[in-house]
């Protein structure tokens, strides 16, 4: 009910309104539109001739610069202008013409001002130009000098004629000139106005002026006058603006502009008022129901919202931003769905880093286990092979045996050395707690010191080192971390190299200034499954753990945390030959 009653007012309001303003609006154009707008024409009209004629006293134009402006004051005010004497002889029409010089040296202006509108197009389709040598058939005005001709007809050798005799209508007798192009302005499209000719007919209807327009005028007032055409009835707004020198008049600023147009808009916006007045009735009942909508449209959104949070969904916001009681419950919705939203989702969070943490201690179990295992794999075979050889060295084995029972213990004792070596450096570098001691060095030089002490391991099995450098440049790192790396992949080259075969170290410097080297052996490839897991610690592509491949199975391992200690990159991929390691590294990073 209490809906309706809104509804109802609103209706009643919308309504009112509208008929009202309507009713303002209607009155306003029937009575004191066409008041209005001509004043308005008359007074901006008034100001912009007055700025006109103080311009003209002022600066004196010569010929180009006073038809330039007279050109800018009829584009702009869409208005016909003339400078006359007060005795009425035009001195300026509008600066439309082509000058020609005759066969006697004489200049000629050839006026467009009374031009047939309808030659307009053929006109500028002539493409006139200066040097061009025409024909012009018409007259020359009566009372002004013979250097202003106004044509009927212009001819071009070569082209048609522009304009007719025959549409002329002028009883005066004709007079045919010619002569070459020396100078032209042809209006365009937007400049082009008949109306020209009708300010010619009332400089004729108002000259000579009468007593006391001519006192008006001498006294420096400008008269505002309507006139209208005699045969057709055209009205037509007159304002002339005395030139005054030397507080005498010595030239009138006459301009002319259409009220025609003013009508026709005013008879056209009344007859579209009667079509808005039809459409305004279906306007205010459209209204009326969209403000009913408007009304209800925020209750049902609070109604939506309070459904999504009965099935928990607490996202949900009101986008009603009002000053109201509904204003006022929207916000409680709102603030009661972000105090329950930031709760459920801490609650998901707790959940969510409750599993994560079960869920890495799980992954920590399994490595554990995993480690165990592989520790006690790796340890068990020499822990027997010693258990063995130290059982038979207390037996009393032969003496010829003596030494070499010894050789092995002590060869076995320094592989479980070795492991639980790699194990502790594993551990500190899975830790992150190893501080990184940078410096400048050359990796191609110390490469050549790893190959030296590696020297026996290349000749065990007949290996030959090939280094090739290209664009080095100082690296900025740990240079003992770094030795280790080059010394780990090297030793995983000698063991899988073929014998007799080549290594080849590559160090070369990028457009990134990174430093990257590569190391390859000749041999068997890896498997395209196992490249990824040859970082991983224990690892051996021999799954049976063949001991007479040497290695704790750390060494990669060990490789790849050292190198992500540096913020660098690591690789390995087949070649044709056999198999590459590759790591890269930036050439100056920050030091910590």
């Amino acid at each position: 009910m209490k809906r309706r009653g809104v509804t109802v007012k609103l209706f009643a309001i919308t309504s009112s309104f509208f008929l009202l303003l309507y009713t303002i609006i209607m009155l306003g154009q029937l009575l004191f539109f066409e008041q209005f707008y001509q004043s308005k024409k008359l007074g901006d009209l008034e100001k912009k001739l007055k700025v006109f004629a103080d311009h003209y006293v002022s600066k004196q134009w010569d010929e180009e610069s006073m038809a330039n402006e007279v050109s800018l004051f009829i584009s702009r005010n869409k208005a016909q202008i003339a400078i006359v004497s007060p005795d009425g002889k035009v001195k300026v029409d509008n600066p439309f013409g082509i000058v020609i010089r005759n066969d006697a040296g004489e200049k000629v202006k050839i006026s467009l001002s009374l031009f047939p509108d309808a030659y307009r197009k053929d006109l500028i389709n002539a493409n006139l130009q200066r040097g061009d040598r025409i024909e012009a058939e018409g007259v020359f005005e009566e009372g002004i000098p013979q250097t202003l001709f106004y044509p009927l007809v212009i001819r071009k050798e070569g082209s048609k004629d522009i304009g007719s005799l025959k549409a002329s209508g002028t009883a005066e007798p004709l007079t045919q000139i010619s002569g070459e192009i020396t100078g032209m302005l042809i209006p365009a499209p937007n400049q082009w106005n008949s109306r020209q000719g009708i300010l010619f007919l009332v400089i004729k209807d108002w000259f000579p002026l009468s007593e006391a327009r001519k006192a008006n005028l001498e006294s420096g007032k400008v008269i505002e006058e309507e006139w209208v055409e005699p045969w057709s009835g055209v009205r037509s707004l007159v304002v002339i603006q005395p030139a005054m020198r030397d507080g005498h008049v010595s030239e009138l600023i006459i301009a002319s502009t259409s009220l025609q147009q003013i009508s026709e808009a005013n008879d056209a916006l009344r007859l579209f008022y009667v079509y808005i007045g039809i459409g305004g009735f279906a306007l205010i009942l459209l209204l009326s129901l969209v403000f009913s909508k408007i009304v209800s449209k925020p209750l049902l959104s609070l109604n939506r919202s309070a459904l999504r949070m009965a099935k928990l969904d607490f996202s949900v916001k009101s986008p009603i931003m009002r000053n109201d009681e509904i204003g006022s419950l929207a916000k409680s919705l709102n603030t009661m769905a972000e105090k329950l939203d930031t709760t459920l989702k801490e609650l998901q969070q707790a959940n969510d880093q409750l599993r994560a943490e079960m869920e890495q201690k799980q992954r920590m179990e399994l490595i554990q286990k995993e480690f165990v295992s592989n520790v006690s794999h790796e340890l068990k075979t020499p822990l027997s092979i010693v258990k063995s050889f130290a059982e038979g060295l207390k037996d009393g084995v032969g003496e010829n045996k003596h030494d070499r029972y010894v050789e092995v213990i002590l060869d076995e004792t320094e592989k479980m050395e070795d492991l639980v070596r790699d194990m502790l450096e594993l551990t500190k570098l899975e830790s992150k707690t190893i501080k990184l001691k940078k410096g400048y060095f050359f990796v191609s030089e110390l490469m050549e010191e790893i190959v030296d002490k590696l020297l026996h391991h290349f000749n065990e099995k007949d290996l030959r080192v090939v280094t090739i450098l290209a664009n080095e440049e100082a690296l900025f790192a740990d240079q003992v971390k770094i030795e280790q790396v080059l010394f780990n992949i090297l030793m995983n080259a000698i063991r899988h190299a073929r014998v007799g075969s080549e290594i080849t170290v590559r160090i070369e410097g990028n457009e990134k200034r990174d430093l990257c080297v590569s190391i390859e052996n000749e041999g068997e490839h890896i498997p395209a499954e196992q490249l990824e897991h040859v970082w991983d610690r224990f690892y051996r592509i021999e799954r049976s753990r063949n001991r007479k491949t040497g290695g704790t199975g750390l060494g990669l391992a060990i490789v790849k945390h050292i190198v992500e200690l540096h913020e660098g990159t690591y690789g390995v991929r087949n070649t044709e030959r056999g198999v590459t390691f590759t790591f890269e590294l930036p050439c100056h990073l920050h030091e910590n």
